[in-house]
């Protein structure tokens, strides 16, 4: 019998995901087997090539996080997920669009005064 070491339970799945890596240029489609707040059980074709971490996304789950290899059998790629803390460094496309929707943001709400004070 092995003891359980995960913080918090997997539940089990079968939720279409991306693994995204080399600066989001290499996706590969992978199966979400189970999903926890900590980590995933993928499932990948074992002649595929990881790096120790990537950008992993869950569509139908609206998740997108950093995935870091804890382990791997052939096919099946155990992976825990870094909190933002941990993670550190923000992708620069996230912040490139953050920026773009901070101006698009300001010029709506000066659009907005504008109508109000003509109306």
């Amino acid at each position: 019998m092995t003891i359980e070491r995960r913080r918090a339970p997997r539940l089990r799945s079968l939720l279409g995901g991306r693994v995204s890596f080399n600066q989001r240029n290499s996706t590969l489609d992978c199966v979400v087997r189970n999903l926890s707040e900590d980590g995933a059980l993928l499932l990948l074709s074992d002649a595929v090539a990881l790096p120790n971490a990537f950008d992993l996304d869950i569509p139908r789950q609206q998740r997108s996080c950093i995935a870091r290899i804890r382990w791997r059998d052939g096919e099946r790629v155990g992976v825990a997920f870094e909190t933002q803390a941990a993670a550190g460094i923000v992708p620069l496309d996230m912040a490139r669009r953050l920026k773009q929707c901070e101006q698009d943001n300001a010029r709506l709400k000066s659009r907005i005064l504008q109508l109000t004070e003509a109306g």
